[in-house]
């Protein structure tokens, strides 16, 4: 990809147990990212999806392979790479406002500039007028949607989403969902989403990367050509997103039925 944003080359990961045993988590995995591209990474359970995402990140080294964001070798979290974790109620800090708990990702800005900063995400992801509120006076979706503005507070190249909206009900679910579409039609972000969740990945994605049982490579690459902007009712309806979703889960059954071939050969 010629305007490749993010590069993963030949990517594994290995971690060793606290009994000295190393396991393999991903064994070659290689795949890029574009400009305003969204991506999401399927799997069976246990396959490497979060190690992959986390490793992508910078979050965690690589046993080997290759990690370049903006043609430069990743060996940190670099600016321009903000993350989303799936557990909102642990990554936002109980003891800070709302408004505090966003400023956190806008750091190295100057203070007016700061303020600024987190007013316009606040607003980007409806949370206008919460900026005082601490994060146990807020639901579970408006604390990911906090997460969120933090995430966004400092205009990343690179959104990247680890089981964002795994841990709130299917209502919320779809909001938050929404919410993601409108960010990332409206800004230049690209995005790396990790979901167990196919009808999720198939709804936001422009390519689902489906990976094979652990260690994992990519098991298959699918194109998600749905128009945009998506609705919830029309586009969850459409003959076209019916047969993706189908392709999709289709691929992920397959990489668990490898997956239980494995563990009846050990």
């Amino acid at each position: 990809m010629a305007d490749s944003l993010l590069t993963i080359k030949h990517l594994k990961v290995s971690i060793k147990s606290r009994d000295g045993l190393v396991n393999e988590v991903t064994r070659d995995v290689s795949l890029e990212i574009g400009e305003h591209e969204f991506v999401s990474l399927v799997g069976p359970s246990g396959c490497g999806k979060t190690t992959l995402l986390r490793a992508a990140s910078g979050l965690r080294t690589p046993t080997s392979g290759n990690l370049l964001f903006e043609g430069k070798p990743i060996t940190d979290v670099p600016p321009g790479i903000s993350i989303v974790f799936q557990e909102y109620n642990k990554s936002l800090f109980p003891w800070l406002t709302i408004g505090k708990n966003v400023a956190m990702g806008a750091r190295d800005y100057l203070p007016e500039e700061r303020g600024r900063r987190v007013e316009i995400a606040l607003k980007q992801v409806g949370l206008s007028g919460f900026a005082t509120r601490y994060p146990w006076e807020l639901s579970g979706g408006m604390q990911q949607r906090a997460a969120l503005a933090r995430a966004m507070v400092s205009n990343p190249r690179i959104l990247m989403m680890d089981e964002p909206f795994a841990s709130v009900d299917a209502l919320t679910r779809n909001h938050l969902e929404d919410v993601v579409q409108e960010l990332w039609i409206n800004s230049n972000f690209s995005a790396l989403m990790v979901t167990h969740d196919v009808g999720e990945a198939v709804y936001l994605s422009d390519r689902v990367f489906v990976l094979s049982s652990r260690p994992s490579t990519i098991l298959a690459e699918i194109k998600i050509d749905l128009p945009r902007p998506r609705s919830q009712l029309e586009t969850r309806k459409m003959l076209r997103f019916v047969e993706l979703q189908a392709e999709v889960l289709e691929r992920v059954e397959e990489a668990g039925r490898q997956s239980v071939g494995i563990a009846d050969r050990d």
